[in-house]
């Protein structure tokens, strides 16, 4: 519908049903329309862009009349002409804009991450670049120096794993903004010397373990039974802490874990050996409050409800993920295949065979059962089945019994 636009067009021009809208073309000049919906009246220019028709929005009514929607594009459509894009101008300038509190926002909003993983990455950007959470990403971008240099300061003053740690999450809070405006400066990270840290060694020689297992009996009976039970899983500190009775089925000798490392998607079925069996058993037993839906296997007087803090001096260090090292490394010398030790650890898959393959808890059991067996006799505790706790084994050094037994429970050779 071709009218001159007026202030008395936009006021009184008929609404139109629902889902229909109404296109008015200025009939002075070329390009200028105004565009009517059940609840908007909207001005835009559309014109020839090196060649290309482009149409954009200059606002809505009232915040424009109709006089400064005209004066708006008059100027606009001369940029047009000249080959000013406005809607490439419009999303430049937001890109611009969006900063580094921004980028963090959409990332830790993009999937699903634990609350403990969301609150560690909002800490080390608060922590550590705090003057940078209000930059914007494009000032950022453009200062590699300054970007290395920035890590480099970390390193001197917090140590080379601090460093890396922040610039690894800074790289992909970055790359999360650089996915939603492609016109940022290419990732400055690139120019950063990260350290490469190794994978931290774990002492775990026989003395120390058969000094852990008599150090373990004398922790409070939760504390106890918590570290026992990582290290007869290896399972992360997290799942173990925030383990529920609701979610343990000793009929079936199972622990289901819905949220480990790596979200829902994630979850899994802990296979439990007959130890595993009765240290949860004696748990609940210990604690009926536990028979109700919902309580932790582990509590505490916390505000949580649960253990949460694992360090525990009495252990010399071997507690929290240093426990999962020493099940990994005890249960290859049990005689646990790598891909069975894979599927009992939880851990992704790492190439396209192991994507194929899904075993159950089934399966796994047996070999839970031997690494149990094993894990005992090597930190000296005796268990007898049905009973909970262990207690210290008369002769620690005798393991090889324990061992053969369960070897050819599963058939297997490990020589």
């Amino acid at each position: 519908m071709q009218s001159k636009i007026t202030q008395a067009l936009v006021e009184r021009a008929p609404a139109p049903d629902r889902g229909k809208s109404v296109l008015y073309a200025d009939s002075e000049m070329r390009g200028f329309y105004l565009i009517v919906t059940p609840t908007k009246r909207s001005f835009y220019v559309q014109s020839l862009v090196n060649g290309k028709q482009v149409r954009t929005k200059l606002g809505d009514h009232p915040s424009l009349d109709a006089k400064q929607a005209r004066d708006l594009a008059r100027r606009t459509l001369v940029d047009m002409r000249a080959g000013a894009n406005p809607n490439e101008e419009r999303r430049k300038a937001k890109a611009r804009g969006i900063t580094l509190r921004d980028a963090l926002d959409l990332h830790l909003a993009a999937k699903p991450l634990s609350p403990r993983t969301k609150q560690d990455y909002r800490y080390n950007c608060e922590q550590y670049l705090g003057e940078w959470m209000d930059k914007p990403l494009a000032e950022l971008g453009a200062d590699r120096a300054g970007v290395r240099e920035r890590h480099r300061k970390i390193t001197e003053k917090h140590g080379a794993p601090s460093a890396d740690n922040v610039f690894r999450i800074f790289r992909a809070v970055y790359n999360r903004g650089l996915r939603e405006h492609p016109d940022l400066p290419a990732n400055p990270t690139a120019n950063v010397d990260y350290h490469g840290l190794r994978r931290r060694k774990v002492d775990s020689n026989a003395d120390k373990l058969r000094a852990w297992g008599k150090a373990v009996l004398d922790l409070h009976p939760v504390r106890r039974d918590l570290h026992l039970f990582s290290l007869l899983t290896g399972m992360r500190r997290s799942a173990t802490c925030e383990a529920r009775a609701s979610d343990l089925h000793l009929d079936r000798k199972i622990l289901h874990v819905p949220k480990p490392k790596g979200g829902s998607a994630r979850a899994f079925d802990l296979a439990l050996s007959d130890a595993l069996c009765d240290l949860l058993d004696h748990r609940l037993r210990e604690s009926p409050r536990l028979q109700r839906k919902g309580q932790w296997l582990f509590p505490a007087d916390s505000k949580s409800g649960h253990v949460a803090e694992v360090a525990q001096h009495e252990l010399g260090g071997l507690t929290g993920h240093a426990l999962r090292h020493c099940y990994s490394t005890l249960a290859v010398e049990a005689g646990v295949p790598l891909l069975e030790l894979k599927y009992l650890l939880n851990h992704a898959a790492s190439n396209v065979t192991m994507g194929y393959i899904h075993v159950g808890p089934e399966h796994l059991r047996k070999y839970q059962e031997l690494a149990s067996r094993y894990i005992l006799n090597k930190i000296g505790l005796e268990w007898t089945p049905g009973t909970w706790p262990p207690r210290l084994a008369s002769s620690p050094e005798t393991v090889a019994p324990a061992d053969r037994s369960a070897q050819q429970h599963v058939g297997m050779n490990c020589d």
